[in-house]
């Protein structure tokens, strides 16, 4: 991709942005060359920059990108402050972020063009593909001394659609802290891994130990994205990594995302910092709670976390925001038919509810009950745990992405909510 970049300096604050400014921002989205045409006042827009800007002098984050596109046509698209702090490298619209969990949209995208090939049903059970998923057990009770514990039966089996909607009863261990102790006892990692192991090992192992609930009982956010992961590679009879890139990656042009960053673009990946309470930002260790920060570009490089492992862009990302706004089109093809896109962006929970919101496959919605900052009803979204959120809006036409790479993040809530009214204010002026 040919991008030219100009540096601005914010000079009542001394910050540095690298602004993409190209006419084709990206194959199948256009850079916008008249805002006022679109109905976005480019003034509006700066708030957006002072926000980011409050972030970076604050020590929220050290750096961060940020892409807004309406109609296909890119109005905003910015790096800001250091990808290295320490060695002062900017950050570039094209420099890399661990996505983490906003890997879940395009795995299960991918996973839904095998729906369409008639290889995989969203009502199979997962033992059809993997069998130590067969006759499933519930934790009764826990003892987190020694981590015994009593289960019960699973009331009905896991299905396909179960995973792409986390109501199988697959949980995390960081959130459940009585999973965090069994996976750890067993080997079976939260997150994207640099050891020497496999998504068919783990997700074998995972099989064999209790589920956190009964599937169907609520959502229940865990692992569910990385079985899909394994269920792929069986269904396809290929990898994930080579699944995911020749399905979606790809067709959509999405040069720069990767499940492990090639030696020629690893200078790409942004640094990992961490909030500290008293305000300060720290460049988090190597080995930070026993997970490899640098996993996308040192270790083993064989664990394909169908949930957490791809590292990418704001304008890769962008592209899968907008084919999915396009109803599974983009560039002149068609990655998902229209009544895939459909299925995937409408309600599959039923009663069940994330929060306020309802899920799809892949996909948070917003309800009438959940709105906040400007949102409207059916907006998709989610985001990683890393600091890095997206959302596409039918309604206004409209996709955003931001990425930032900070964990743990305390401004987290504060920095995307109002990432979002001010976007959100900016294309409603």
């Amino acid at each position: 991709m040919n991008i030219k970049f100009r540096i601005l300096a914010l000079a009542f604050i001394g910050l540095t942005v690298v602004t993409a400014c190209s006419e084709k921002v990206s194959n199948g989205l256009v850079a916008a060359t008249n805002l006022k045409k679109i109905g976005v006042d480019e003034k509006n827009l700066d708030r957006v920059d002072s926000l980011i800007a409050t972030g970076l002098v604050n020590n929220w984050m050290a750096g961060a990108t940020a892409l807004i596109a309406v109609d296909g046509k890119v109005i905003y698209d910015k790096g800001f402050g250091f990808r290295d702090r320490e060695t002062k490298a900017l950050m570039r619209p094209i420099d890399q972020f661990r996505i983490a969990s906003m890997t879940k949209p395009i795995v299960t995208a991918a996973a839904m063009i095998l729906v369409e090939q008639g290889k995989l049903k969203l009502t199979d059970p997962v033992s059809k593909y993997i069998p130590e998923f067969k006759n499933m057990k519930v934790l009764a009770s826990f003892n987190a001394k020694d981590t015994t514990y009593t289960t019960v039966d699973a009331k009905e089996p896991i299905t396909i659609k179960n995973l792409m909607t986390h109501t199988s009863g697959v949980g995390y261990g960081f959130i459940d802290p009585r999973l965090a102790l069994i996976f750890a006892k067993n080997g079976v990692p939260d997150l994207a891994s640099s050891d020497k192991i496999t998504i068919a090992d783990k997700m074998k192992t995972l099989g064999k130990l209790p589920l956190g609930l009964q599937p169907n009982a609520a959502f229940y956010y865990g692992l569910n994205t990385d079985v899909l992961g394994y269920v792929i590679e069986i269904a396809s009879g290929k990898n994930l990594d080579e699944y995911v890139t020749e399905t979606i990656l790809k067709p959509l042009g999405m040069e720069n995302t990767f499940f492990f960053i090639p030696t020629e673009k690893a200078n790409r990946l942004s640094v990992m910092y961490g909030e500290t309470k008293d305000g300060r930002l720290e460049r988090l260790p190597l080995v930070t709670k026993g997970y490899n920060v640098n996993f996308p570009i040192t270790g083993a490089k064989t664990y394909f976390s169908g949930g957490s492992g791809l590292s990418s862009t704001v304008e890769d990302y962008a592209k899968f925001c907008q084919m999915i706004l396009n109803e599974g089109s983009f560039g002149g093809k068609q990655i998902l038919s229209y009544e895939t896109v459909k299925q995937m962006t409408t309600n599959q929970i039923g009663n069940l509810n994330v929060g306020k919101n309802k899920f799809g496959l892949g996909f948070e919605i917003a309800t009438k009950e959940g709105l906040a900052n400007g949102a409207k009803i059916g907006k998709l979204s989610w985001g990683g745990a890393f600091n890095t959120t997206f959302w596409i809006d039918p309604s206004r036409g409209s996709i955003a992405i931001l990425m930032t790479q900070v964990y743990p993040a305390v401004h987290k809530k504060e920095l995307f909510s109002q990432f979002e009214k001010l976007v959100n204010e900016a294309l409603d002026r």
